[in-house]
């Protein structure tokens, strides 16, 4: 009698632990999944032998699993062709400035903006595409508007840029918040 008594509490406590534990794995699930980009996975539930909830993508064969409905927006997959960005981009911001992005095939890449205040932000580097991010290794020099002077960084600075959409025209990039769009000059 003692033994089943045991048993039970300790089922009692194992699962007034592993109720959190399930919460807490879904709220992580569900908010790292919210925002990014799902393709075409699924995530489904599940519950072993034991009674332990799982969540997944690929629940086992001889177990019966439910998908899990999750909500937020799908981003469309967006392909990048590094052979494609060959060329000098130019866009105009909505608050009034300007960019022009020069990208060469051999791995170079020179990045003017002229801000609205008419400051302007160069730099010249190296890139590399790797899915849809690029990365650009570089010095930076930025040029103050009204005569203040020139900075130039110290030592190389990594910039990362996302594509949020691409076409052989044009394409828009996301860095910290900020989009830029450019469309193919030549």
């Amino acid at each position: 009698m003692k033994q089943g008594f045991l048993f039970s509490a300790t089922q009692q406590v194992a699962s007034k632990i592993a109720r959190p534990t399930v919460s807490l794995t879904l709220a992580v699930l569900l908010s790292l999944s919210a925002g990014s980009t799902l393709a075409e996975s699924k995530i489904y539930t599940w519950t072993d032998a034991e009674g332990t909830v799982h969540y997944g993508d690929r629940p086992p064969r001889d177990t019966q699993s439910e998908e899990v409905s999750i909500r937020g927006q799908r981003q469309a997959a967006v392909e990048v062709s590094a052979a494609q960005l060959n060329g000098t981009w130019f866009g105009r911001g909505p608050n009034g400035g300007e960019t022009r992005i020069r990208i060469q095939e051999n791995g170079a890449i020179r990045f003017t903006q002229t801000r609205p205040d008419q400051s302007i932000y160069t730099y010249q580097g190296i890139w590399r595409l790797e899915d849809r991010t690029l990365s650009v290794i570089t010095e930076f020099i930025e040029e103050g508007g009204g005569g203040t002077g020139m900075q130039r960084s110290v030592e190389p600075v990594q910039l990362t840029y996302t594509f949020t959409s691409f076409n052989p025209e044009s394409f828009t990039l996301r860095s910290q918040g900020e989009d830029i769009n450019v469309s193919l000059v030549n």
